[in-house]
C-alpha cells in the first residue's frame, strides 16, 4: 500500500496540484507577490540561488519559481512515513546536516546535468540576513556548467515578496572563481532586497580557502 502510495505521490500531477494549492493560499492569506519571474530559464538545468529567513520559504520558492525545482531537505523528514511521502512528492531529496554530504552534492548536481531546476539557501540556514554565504550554490553552477539565477524573499508586515533577477553564469574552474561568484551572487541578493534587509557579505580571509559545497541546513 505504501508503495503504490509513494508511486502516486511520485507522479507529476501531485507536484503540480501542491504547488498550485499553495500558491493559492500564499497569495491570498499571506499577500504573495512576485517580480521578475521572466528572467527565470523555462528549460535546462538552473541553480537558483536565495537567501533564507522562514520555515515557509521552501515552499514559497517551490511555488513562484515557473517550472519544477528541487529543494535539499534534511534528512530527518524522510524519516517520517507520512512526510516523506509529501517531501518525495515535491521532488526534495534528503541532506544529512551533520557532515558535507557528498551523496546530497551528487545527487544535485546529477539533476541538474539532466536538465532541471535545484534550489540553494545561499547561507545554508534561516537567519536574520546575519550568517556569512557559503560556496553551495556556485559550485553546484560552475561543475554542472548551468546558470545560477539569483533570488530574493523577504516580508514586508505579513506580506510575502520574492524577486528573481537575472540569470548568470559562474566562470573557470578552480575555487576563487567559486569564491568571487559567491560575492557577485549575494551583491545580486542584496540588490533585489529592501535595504535594511539586506545580507552579510562572504567576508574571509584572502588566504583562506573556498568552502566546500554546503548543504542546506533549513529545518
Amino acid at each position: 500500500m505504501y508503495g503504490t502510495l509513494m508511486r502516486l505521490v511520485e507522479l507529476p500531477w501531485f507536484y503540480w496540484t501542491v504547488r498550485t494549492l499553495f500558491l493559492i493560499y500564499a497569495k491570498v492569506v499571506l499577500g504573495l507577490r512576485t517580480r521578475g519571474a521572466e528572467h527565470v530559464p523555462k528549460e535546462g538545468g538552473l541553480v537558483v540561488a536565495v537567501n533564507h529567513f522562514s520555515a515557509l520559504d521552501p515552499p514559497m520558492m517551490g511555488s513562484t519559481v515557473p517550472r519544477e525545482i528541487s529543494f535539499m531537505a534534511k534528512k530527518e523528514l524522510f524519516e517520517n512515513r507520512a512526510l516523506r511521502l509529501l517531501v518525495r512528492g515535491l521532488h526534495a531529496f534528503p541532506v544529512d546536516r551533520s557532515r558535507n554530504d557528498v551523496s546530497a552534492v551528487k545527487e544535485a548536481l546529477r539533476r541538474l546535468k539532466a536538465g532541471r531546476a535545484v534550489g540553494v539557501f545561499v547561507q545554508g540556514t534561516r537567519n536574520a540576513g546575519d550568517v556569512e554565504a557559503l560556496d553551495g550554490a556556485t559550485f553546484l553552477a560552475q561543475r554542472s556548467g548551468v546558470p545560477l539565477q539569483p533570488a530574493a524573499i523577504w516580508r514586508e508586515g505579513r506580506r510575502y515578496r520574492v524577486q528573481f533577477g537575472e540569470p548568470f553564469m559562474v566562470p573557470g574552474k578552480d575555487r576563487e572563481a567559486i569564491r568571487a561568484a559567491t560575492a557577485t551572487t549575494m551583491a545580486r541578493i542584496n540588490e533585489l532586497l529592501p535595504s535594511h534587509k539586506r545580507l552579510l557579505p562572504p567576508e574571509r580571509d584572502p588566504a583562506e580557502p573556498a568552502a566546500e559545497p554546503s548543504t542546506d541546513r533549513s529545518s
